[in-house]
C-alpha cells in the first residue's frame, strides 16, 4: 500500500458496526481512502448467517463490497480500488476502497482489555497512523467505548458515524411547540371563540405568531395555558384550547405523561386527525418508551381483534350447522 503524500488526505478505518448501521457507508467518503480491515470482513461473515434483522444488513454490506472489488486483483485491493460515483458526494474526485490484512500487523497495543476483534481493529488504525504519518488516519465506529479505548491506545482521530443524518444541522428541525413570553392572553386581548362539542377554538391575530405550523403546540410562561394550532391564514390563527392540566391528565392504557412535553406527545398520538407523529429529543426523554408502548398496545389490540373475529366465525359456523341439523331432524 503506497504511502499518502497529501497532508490534507484522510484515511478512514471503518468498524463493523458502521457497515451494519449503514451497509453502503463506505460510499459516504468519496474523496478519501476507506480502509476495511480483514477482521471486519470476518465479523460480517459470522453475522450474516444469524437469524436476526442485522444479518440482512451484513449480507447487503458484503454484496456491496463484492460489487466494488469483484474485478480487482489482490495488489489493487491493497493499493486501493476506486469507489463508484455517489450522487451525495460533495466532490467529483473519487476516493479508494482498501482491504488490509490486519492479522499481519504487529501488536502495538498489547494489554488492551475487551473484545479481541475490537483490539485488532484499533491496532490496525494505530499501525496505519504510524505508516501514514503525513495522512490523517481516522477510526470510525458507533461504539462509544471503542472510541475511548482507541484514544487511550494512542489514536489521534476517532469519530462517530454521522453522515447518515438526513439533516446536516439538526437545529433546523422544528421543536413542535413555541414558548410565548409572558402571559399568552395578555398579548391577545379580545378574540373570537367557538365551541364544538367539548373542544374550544380561538381565532387570534396572525401577527401575534408570524412563523407558525399546523399542529404546533403553544405554551406560555405560566402553568395553565396550552393550545395547538389547527389552521391559519394571512390574518388569523385558529388554535384549540387544551390547557396544561388537560395535557397532564392524558393517559392511554396505563401510559401517563411525566412532564408537559410528554403530555404534548400523548395528545398528538391520541388525536386520530394527525396521521404522522415524529418525536425528537435527547436520550431519556421518553421517545422510545411512549412509542414502544403505543406500538405494543396496537399489536395486542390487533391480535385480540383477530382472535375475537376468529371465534365469532367459528360460532357462526357452529350455529349454522346446528340450524341445519335441526331442520333435518324435523
Amino acid at each position: 500500500m503506497e504511502k499518502a503524500s497529501n497532508l490534507e488526505s484522510k484515511m478512514y478505518v471503518l468498524d463493523t458496526n458502521v457497515l451494519l448501521h449503514e451497509p453502503l457507508a463506505y460510499l459516504s467518503f468519496q474523496e478519501h481512502n476507506v480502509v476495511i480491515p480483514m477482521t471486519v470482513l470476518e465479523e460480517l461473515d459470522h453475522i450474516k448467517d444469524r437469524k436476526h434483522d442485522v444479518s440482512r444488513d451484513a449480507r447487503v454490506a458484503i454484496r456491496g463490497l463484492d460489487e466494488v472489488l469483484k474485478n480487482a486483483t489482490p495488489e489493487q485491493m491493497l493499493q486501493g480500488v476506486a469507489l463508484p460515483s455517489n450522487k451525495k458526494a460533495k466532490s467529483s474526485s473519487a476516493g479508494t476502497l482498501i482491504i488490509v490484512n490486519d492479522h499481519l500487523f504487529a501488536d502495538s497495543i498489547s494489554g488492551l482489555p475487551g473484545n479481541e476483534n475490537d483490539h485488532r481493529i484499533i491496532n490496525c488504525a494505530v499501525y496505519l497512523q504510524k505508516q501514514h504519518s503525513d495522512s490523517k488516519v481516522i477510526l470510525v465506529t458507533k461504539d462509544i467505548n471503542m472510541r475511548l479505548k482507541a484514544k487511550g491506545a494512542g489514536l489521534k482521530y476517532v469519530e462517530d458515524y454521522r453522515t447518515d443524518q438526513l439533516i446536516d444541522d439538526i437545529s433546523l428541525l422544528t421543536s413542535g411547540y413555541k414558548k410565548i413570553e409572558g402571559d399568552f392572553w395578555g398579548h391577545v386581548g379580545q378574540c373570537n371563540t367557538e365551541q364544538h362539542g367539548r373542544d374550544t377554538f380561538h381565532h387570534v391575530p396572525k401577527n401575534l405568531i408570524p412563523d407558525v405550523f399546523c399542529n404546533e403546540y403553544l405554551l406560555d410562561e405560566g402553568n395553565h395555558f396550552a393550545a395547538r394550532v389547527k389552521s391559519f391564514d394571512d390574518e388569523h390563527i385558529t388554535i384549540k384550547d387544551i390547557s396544561v392540566e388537560r395535557l397532564m391528565h392524558h393517559h392511554a392504557w396505563g401510559v401517563k405523561p411525566k412532564n408537559i412535553y410528554q403530555g404534548m406527545a400523548l395528545d398528538a398520538l391520541l388525536d386520530t386527525s394527525i396521521e404522522l407523529v415524529i418525536l425528537t429529543g435527547p436520550a431519556g426523554c421518553g421517545k422510545t418508551g411512549i412509542t414502544a408502548s403505543f406500538f405494543s398496545i396496537f399489536v395486542q389490540t390487533y391480535l385480540q381483534t383477530l382472535f375475537l373475529l376468529n371465534k365469532l366465525s367459528i360460532y357462526n359456523r357452529l350455529r349454522s350447522n346446528l340450524s341445519n341439523m335441526s331442520l333435518s331432524v324435523t
